[in-house]
């Protein structure tokens, strides 16, 4: 008996929009006041809006978290604690929770000294007695801490294929640079042969120059690609074609694929799939797709990578849907969903940290985009990689 009225009680509210839990409460104020305690000493912020969407209750841990006073919250509009640049995604969140009646949602919050707080959001309506809505029920988990791990996770990928590219760059100086000395070895014979006359000098300094000017550049082109991959800093998200970051990260394994005897196929044409994102992080979304498919042909007897993408639509929503495939092993279907978790991997030990494809879910999930595989044992495997798409 007493299950099925404390159900009543948490969902019916009066004509004055009191619960009637606290109508019941009131006769045993013990536990209202046992009730508040655990609600207001609880480690996240949980707070209650109106249907206007004024807040109607905050406990302690708002306050913490957002650098104002009770009295300053209570009252105020949910939409001042939001970014401007998302209060149209914020209206439409608040229409489709009055709608479904729960929502989960990650979310920007911006606390009264102007610091931006990544949060996730659970809200649950609470309605009258005819089903009418009466104010929402939230609970606002601080991700800082969670971001700055995922963030350490994004380097330590980072390290790992540092060490690749750092092995290609080696690899790939040889030539240019053998270049430089060969013509400097010829410039210097010809220069001590008592024959050789003024003219033919100078047409062969200008040709053995132009050889070294283009031998530096591709050296100078190396080295600036090491340089701004290692440093690996976060950027303010802006228009990228996705062309830049798959060729960079093409480029970046340039070795590996050639020693892995590759054969490559990306038919990605440039200034054609826009979307707003950080550079960095989308390069090392690919890196991480790409070097996966070497490991996973290295005992194939054909191995070939493909990466193509296509338009994409979802309730109206474009997008560019990026298909990355390789002729390797395959996943076998009751590893598929796990191949995502961080630390879990199929390679043997001390050849992979089990991190790339956790890593390249959190990049996706920052840029609200989505990742998805298919594959069959012995017939390869293709992950599909999303990105919304931006007008060029």
């Amino acid at each position: 008996m007493r299950r099925g009225r404390g159900r009543n009680r948490a969902r019916a509210t009066d004509t004055e929009g009191t619960t009637m839990t606290e109508q019941a409460d009131d006769h045993n104020p013990g536990t209202r006041k046992v009730f508040y305690a655990l609600i207001d000493n609880f480690p996240d912020m949980i707070h209650s809006v109106d249907a206007q969407g004024n807040l109607v209750y905050v406990n302690r841990a708002a306050t913490l978290l957002l650098g104002y006073t009770e009295d300053e919250l209570r009252g105020m509009n949910i939409r001042s604690l939001y970014p401007p640049e998302i209060l149209a995604a914020v209206e439409k969140g608040f229409r489709e929770v009055k709608q479904s009646g729960a929502k989960q949602v990650e979310s920007l919050f911006v606390a009264k000294d102007g610091t931006r707080i990544p949060v996730e959001l659970r809200t649950l309506v609470l309605r009258g007695e005819e089903g009418s809505f009466t104010k929402t029920f939230t609970v606002s988990r601080d991700l800082r801490r969670i971001k700055e791990m995922q963030e350490n996770l994004i380097h330590t990928g980072r390290l790992a294929a540092i060490g690749e590219l750092a092995a290609g760059v080696v690899h790939d100086l040889n030539n240019p640079l053998t270049a430089v000395i060969l013509a400097t070895t010829i410039l210097k014979r010809l220069a001590d042969r008592p024959e050789t006359t003024p003219d033919q000098l100078r047409e062969e300094t200008l040709s053995l120059c132009e050889t070294i000017a283009e031998s530096a550049a591709t050296m100078e082109n190396l080295t600036t690609r090491l340089r701004d991959f290692s440093r690996g800093v976060k950027e303010q998200h802006a228009p990228v074609d996705l062309f830049d970051p798959i060729n960079d990260a093409l480029f970046i394994l340039a070795h590996k694929l050639r020693y892995g005897n590759i054969k490559v196929s990306c038919p990605v044409p440039l200034a054609h799939h826009i979307v707003r994102g950080d550079r960095n992080q989308i390069q090392q979304v690919f890196l991480n797709l790409f070097a996966n498919a070497c490991d996973a042909m290295a005992q194939r007897p054909t191995r070939e990578l493909t990466v193509w993408i296509d338009p994409e639509d979802r309730d109206g929503a474009a997008f560019w849907r990026c298909a990355v495939q390789d002729s390797g092993e395959g996943i076998p279907p009751e590893i598929q969903e796990k191949v995502f978790a961080s630390f879990f991997t199929t390679k043997p030990r001390g050849k992979g940290t089990g991190l790339g494809l956790s890593i390249t879910r959190s990049i996706l999930a920052e840029h609200n985009g989505t990742i998805a595989l298919q594959s069959q044992p012995g017939q390869g495997t293709t992950f599909f990689v999303s990105f919304p798409a931006t007008p060029a």
